[in-house]
């Protein structure tokens, strides 16, 4: 092999290592940066979810607020649930059974 044949191999070997090292260098730099852009996003996804849900929120509390100003029947609806009554009157509250409480069934053969 001639010795300007080497030097070409050598060059070539070098530029190679050069750019190697370089692309490797470049994705060792922006890799942090990559990872924390995702965290970023994973992040601001999460905060527009908690936007929109407390959004639906609010709309709800001023649709109740709206009827509360509005509408007898649901501040009376809303006086019984809490347990008040007008004088004289009654209310009931029946108290769901869970199936543990409830009594064995009977088997008929």
């Amino acid at each position: 092999m001639s010795l300007q044949k080497y030097w070409n191999r050598i060059y070539r070997i070098a530029v190679l290592a050069v750019f190697g090292l370089a692309l490797t260098g470049v994705i060792f730099a922006f890799l942090p940066k990559v990872t924390q852009f995702r965290n970023y996003q994973e992040t601001k996804t999460a905060l527009e979810e908690d936007i929109r849900s407390k959004n639906e929120s609010i709309k709800e509390l001023r649709m109740k607020q709206e009827r509360f100003n509005t509408d007898k029947y649901f501040v009376q609806q809303l006086a019984h649930e809490i347990g008040y009554a007008h004088e004289g009157e009654t209310i009931y509250q029946f108290n769901e059974r869970n199936a543990s409480n409830m009594p064995p069934e009977t088997v008929h053969e």
